[in-house]
């Protein structure tokens, strides 16, 4: 592993580099809430394929937060990212992306669309916020705030019974030690990392570039990897179907009996599916 911060408008992005740097690069961006290591166990079965860069999304992980609300704008905030990949790699490489991080990968290759060969959508880029019923902004920002305030946990082991419930995979020390680096203890407490500053401008993003926006400007071929098990199964339906309009070359497929978090509950089908679609694609070879 080779750790790395990059400044880019006075801002510093933290993250790190696994593997060798001849294979073609894949670029990790976690979702809110999360930091780089939420990829932790997924990246095992990657790296022997994959150049991975890791890099903790502002407010997040090491990075801290922006300063301006409309910094966290995706059309701002790709543009930041894709300067930090640049200081990293001039050659043409691969995203992946979970919620948020999917959303910002769409973005990037939006602006990108020459450096960008794929991207690969775990459970985001496709649904939130534009096919949850009812979910206005106001609502949106009111519901964000109260859960990030409210996520206070006087034990290890509240957050643990907590995030059990995120993921269909039985409990284990790697679970434990990913969940870990998205919290801080404060008082006795533990709180999350990210500061509610960020999400909260997070989610204004969502509202003002929702991720529709991207779909017709992809020229790269795009796998959509999307849970099974949640409360709003209607949402992704509604986003599968416009995001198939929207993506010429696309892919979608949903991992069986798994939640939100679904590189947590298979790892290993996941890097299957990913490392089959690449093959499938026959992409070129830079």
């Amino acid at each position: 592993m080779k750790k790395f911060q990059i400044t880019v408008d006075n801002n510093t992005f933290y993250g790190c580099e696994f593997g060798d740097n001849s294979l073609p690069s894949l670029v990790c961006l976690h979702g809110m809430t999360g930091d780089l290591k939420s990829f932790t166990g997924l990246i095992d079965y990657l790296i022997n394929d994959f150049h991975l860069i890791l890099i903790d999304n502002p407010g997040h992980g090491e990075t801290d937060s922006l300063k301006l609300e409309e910094d966290y704008m995706f059309s701002s905030l790709a543009k930041s990212i894709y300067q930090v990949i640049q200081q990293i790699t001039n050659k043409p490489f691969y995203m992946l992306g979970h919620s948020w991080g999917a959303d910002l990968c769409l973005h990037i290759a939006k602006i990108s669309s020459a450096k960008v060969r794929g991207v690969i959508l775990l459970d985001g880029g496709y649904a939130f916020p534009e096919h949850v019923d009812g979910l206005t902004e106001e609502k949106a920002l009111i519901e964000w705030k109260e859960y990030v305030e409210s996520s206070i946990y006087g034990s290890w082991d509240e957050v643990v019974k907590e995030y059990q419930s995120y993921t269909t995979k039985q409990w284990d020390a790697n679970l434990n030690s990913l969940i870990a680096s998205s919290f801080k203890k404060v008082n006795d407490n533990y709180i999350f990392k990210a500061d509610v500053f960020s999400i909260l401008a997070i989610i204004k993003a969502f509202y003002k570039e929702p991720c529709s926006t991207t779909f017709e400007s992809i020229q790269c071929p795009v796998l959509l990897l999307h849970a099974t098990i949640l409360p709003t199964d209607s949402a992704r339906k509604k986003g599968i179907q416009e995001i198939k309009k929207g993506i010429k070359d696309l892919k979608v497929i949903g991992i069986e009996n798994t939640k939100h978090h679904l590189h947590w509950d298979f790892p290993e089908k996941v890097a299957n599916e990913i490392l089959l679609w690449k093959q499938e694609s026959n992409h070129v070879v830079y």
